[in-house]
């Protein structure tokens, strides 16, 4: 089995193509695991218990206290993956704000520019966050402004 990885900036998102002289076991294994991968949900933990957590519930993730904790419509819960680990799973509703912090732009009420160097993001909850200098950028590309 021959494999190629094609780097194409243009696409919205990843197409996966498979080549094979006939479909069998191993193309149907492959197809599986592929679509497995998709899975929009994340195991969190809260007062000993496991909840499965669905991306669009998250408002945002945050990186403290040697732990990593999902605030979400429901309360905050804690998590086992790492940030970057949990930032790779997410789509593009997702944006690093700081190296602590990433956040669901959908839950984004509002804005706040008056901030000299960076901005504050208020959320649907009432939550504030500040983006840092170093994503400032990145943040306002991914908005568009």
């Amino acid at each position: 089995m021959k494999v190629e990885i094609i780097i194409d900036e243009n696409l919205d998102e990843s197409l996966v193509k498979i080549y094979a002289p006939s479909y069998n076991k191993d193309i149907e294994n492959i197809k599986r695991s592929l679509e497995a991968t998709n899975i929009n949900k994340l195991v969190v933990f809260k007062d000993d218990e496991i909840y499965l957590l669905e991306y669009e519930e998250i408002i945002r993730c945050i990186s403290k206290n040697k732990g990593v904790f999902i605030e979400s419509k429901n309360g905050e819960y804690k998590s086992r993956m790492r940030l970057y680990e949990l930032y790779e799973r997410f789509d593009n509703k997702f944006i690093k704000i700081s190296r602590y912090e990433i956040i669901n732009i959908d839950y984004v009420k509002k804005l706040d520019l008056s901030f000299k160097g960076t901005i504050a993001v208020e959320f649907k909850n009432g939550s504030i966050s500040y983006v840092s200098r170093r994503y400032l950028k990145e943040f306002k590309k991914a908005l568009g402004f």
